[in-house]
């Protein structure tokens, strides 16, 4: 029975699933609520409705989970950007547990409830975060979009980032001429890298206006760098992190982990499941700039690092070499270096793909190649879990799981699992 757009119906809310909506059900439908905890009782107006399928929004809380708290943030009603705020954070922890073992349940028919490892509160909830991507509204204020809107909400501050965000960043980027978007990328340190875009891109006329402008503007100290439509204004774009006392530039451009934090315990715990017998060759894929090449490689007869990225792909030829791993850098896409790279008689391969997750011919010559052991990090349970499913598929055994929240408030959760292949009988 269709219930109708702006209906509102009681609920009791269950699980959190990906996405951060808890799941209920009504008249036979799946419902997905968001701004509901597990275990509530609450009234929801129902958003979008299908045959099959009802999307809906919290209005009122009938019965409170005992953990349920005020969020810290004042735009947390209107911005779209945390999922959890209103979530304690050992209630948070609990809940991403749930969404990994859901998803391996659902797409990879596996059990995981028990091999599960964290998460544990190791990314501070608030002021670790070093990059964020605002749009600017019609009075030319940076905000961040209204969940499921092209809507902007202005913002003075986000809870989220690191201090110099607030001090400095964002009140400089307030007073710029309207752009369109702008991202910023701060080091361990505070400095930072502003990327700006226009509507028009770099050849455009509204580019070369706002470009004009931007130059003439004095910047803070901190600001070590502004481009516009990949376009230099001023200053240079690399910012340099310390990861476990190893030093990597970042183009600023270029995919980096959320926060340093972030990045030391994803270290941490890969490098914990590839172990100290560190023998053979280990692939590294999509690389980026060399994080796990750089903190893992050491110890390996041989470390082979790719991304699809040559703009990457300088930074990490010159990590390696500036952090004494012995190896190689290339720029190819994945299945390319699994095709051409020189096999080694033990080999491990560790790869943190896109949300998207492995596309098919890069799991298609994963599994040709037979390396003795992977260990795959993935930002999304659900294509994390379709690719294990497939290497379970194809002869390895799920060693190892680790859930890690390395975004907190959000709904986003971080998977590294180790699978091993047993040795082929001589």
């Amino acid at each position: 029975m269709i219930v109708g757009v702006g209906s509102e119906i009681e609920l009791i809310a269950g699980n959190v699933v990906a996405g951060g909506s808890s799941l209920a059900r009504h008249d036979g439908k799946i419902v997905l609520i968001q701004g509901a905890l597990p275990g509530e009782k609450i009234r929801a107006r129902i958003i979008k409705e299908t045959k099959t399928l009802i999307e809906a929004q919290a209005v009122e809380i009938l019965e409170a989970h005992p953990r349920r708290r005020t969020p810290p943030c004042r735009y947390s009603a209107d911005c779209g950007g945390c999922d959890f705020q209103h979530a304690e954070r050992d209630l948070q922890l609990e809940m991403k547990r749930s969404i990994v073992a859901d998803a391996f349940r659902r797409i990879a028919h596996v059990e995981v409830s028990e091999k599960l490892e964290g998460p544990t509160a190791a990314v501070p909830e608030f002021g670790a975060r070093t990059r964020i991507r605002v749009s600017y509204d019609s009075m030319g204020r940076p905000g961040l979009l209204r969940r499921a809107s092209h809507d902007v909400v202005a913002i003075e501050d986000c809870l989220l980032m690191a201090p110099s965000f607030r001090e400095s960043v964002l009140p400089w980027m307030r007073t710029l001429p309207p752009w369109e978007k702008a991202s910023a990328r701060l080091d361990g340190a505070g400095n930072a890298v502003v990327l700006l875009e226009s509507r028009d891109g770099p050849h455009g006329k509204d580019h070369r206006r706002l470009a004009r402008l931007t130059k003439e503007m004095d910047r803070p100290a901190s600001i070590g760098g502004v481009s516009a439509d990949g376009i230099p204004l001023a200053g240079t774009r690399e910012l340099v992190y310390e990861i476990c006392g190893k030093k990597l530039a970042v183009d600023g451009a270029s995919f980096f982990q959320g926060s340093v934090t972030g990045a030391e315990e994803l270290v941490r715990v890969a490098g914990d499941m590839i172990g100290l017998e560190r023998s053979g060759q280990l692939l590294d894929l999509y690389a980026g700039v060399g994080l796990f090449a750089v903190c893992c490689g050491a110890g390996f007869e041989h470390v082979v690092a790719s991304d699809a990225d040559e703009r990457a792909v300088r930074h990490l030829r010159g990590n390696l070499q500036h952090n004494g791993i012995e190896g190689e850098a290339r720029a190819e896409e994945a299945q390319v270096t699994l095709r051409k790279a020189e096999r080694f008689a033990i080999e491990t391969v560790i790869l943190d793909p896109p949300r998207t997750g492995m596309e098919k011919v890069v799991r298609e010559t994963l599994v040709a190649r037979r390396p003795a052991r992977i260990v795959s990090v993935s930002c999304d349970a659900a294509t994390g879990a379709r690719d294990v499913a497939h290497l379970i598929a194809a002869g390895w055994t799920l060693e190892r799981i680790a859930v890690l929240d390395l975004f907190p408030v959000t709904a986003h959760v971080e998977t590294v699992t180790l699978l091993e292949r047993a040795a082929s009988p001589s």
